[in-house]
């Protein structure tokens, strides 16, 4: 997987987000089966772990896995949040809805930390994704130990197991406990990682991770997308998304990417970490009842997805020059 495709996978993956989150807002759930069609069969997060576990599992075999690698990437995805959280929330959100905001010194550090997300519940997901970049070298450690195919099975039971928590206990204890909940949102990220860094060990050892024979076979491609859409949402059980994540990888690496549509993948994939902070603060607070008004939701996709992708073009320049400031680049 080249840093190319990696980008297209991510460009592909914010534009389910997106498509994701757009359908939690309750007005444009009403508007037609597109929306809930395409929701119900994206798994967002997935897609950014498997490429995570593959690009960080490259780097632990070429030795470059310290703590201070770990902490920088940790620390310029904070930053990230923290940039987006100050202009839109402490700034913009404040100023459009002053009685709307009780803030505590308490809240603000825990907010800021990830530990909870009381002013976007789209950022769910920061302390989780961090946890798991910290101890992806020790989660490497076992696959090299005992192998693919029992740490993939270890992590999707695991997976399965933290899902039904989640589903189970979410609404009645685990909201209420932090500690506990983090830990299960972290064991659901293992599968992810688990999968991307499987994909990287078969390279370092020469396997292929494509078949030759459907390289550049785009219309096939297509097809069993399409296919694949539709299984999917007629199997709708938490235990396929994986499958069905990997798959839609599977079949991106062997897409024939050219032209404008490869630009536009490999540019969402670019600002894809800030668009994922960026779409829901502004969902939440400035665009969501403009949005529901041009009531065709494949149009409200596009809009919404161009937006998000010139709020993060804006604040992309802030970003990298604040971490090469303070020396995280």
């Amino acid at each position: 997987m080249s840093k190319e495709q990696s980008a297209i996978i991510k460009g592909f993956a914010i534009l389910m987000m997106l498509l994701y989150h757009l359908s939690c807002i309750p007005k444009i759930q009403e508007l037609d089966l597109f929306t809930s069609t395409l929701s119900s069969i994206s798994h967002p997060i997935l897609y950014f772990l498997v490429v995570s576990g593959y690009g960080l599992y490259l780097v632990y075999k070429q030795g470059r896995m310290t703590w201070s690698y770990l902490l920088k990437r940790s620390l310029k995805l904070y930053l990230a949040y923290w940039v987006v959280l100050l202009i839109f929330v402490f700034g913009i959100a404040t100023w459009m809805y002053p009685d709307r905001f009780h803030y505590s010194a308490t809240g603000v550090v825990l907010n800021f930390l990830g530990w909870r997300w009381d002013y976007c519940k789209f950022t769910w997901f920061l302390l989780p994704y961090v946890l798991m970049c910290l101890s992806s070298k020790w989660v490497f450690r076992i696959i090299d130990r005992f192998g693919i195919v029992v740490s993939l099975i270890v992590a999707f039971l695991l997976y399965i197991l933290a899902t039904f928590c989640i589903g189970r206990y979410y609404p009645t204890w685990l909201r209420y406990h932090y500690v506990a909940y983090h830990f299960v949102l972290w064991l659901q990220t293992l599968l992810g990682l688990t999968v991307g860094a499987s994909m990287a060990r078969m390279v370092t050892e020469g396997k292929s991770i494509v078949w030759d024979k459907l390289m550049g076979k785009n219309l096939l491609l297509l097809a069993v997308f399409v296919v694949s859409i539709l299984i999917r949402r007629l199997l709708p059980f938490p235990g396929i998304h994986p499958f069905h994540v990997v798959l839609i990888i599977w079949l991106i690496l062997h897409f024939d990417w050219n032209g404008l549509v490869k630009k536009i993948f490999v540019e969402l994939g670019d600002k894809s970490m800030i668009m994922w902070f960026v779409q829901g603060f502004l969902a939440v607070y400035m665009f969501a009842e403009y949005m529901v008004q041009l009531r065709w939701p494949l149009l409200i996709w596009i809009v919404w997805t161009i937006i998000c992708y010139l709020v993060a073009c804006l604040l992309k320049p802030v970003i990298n020059g604040l971490a090469r400031l303070l020396r995280l680049s």
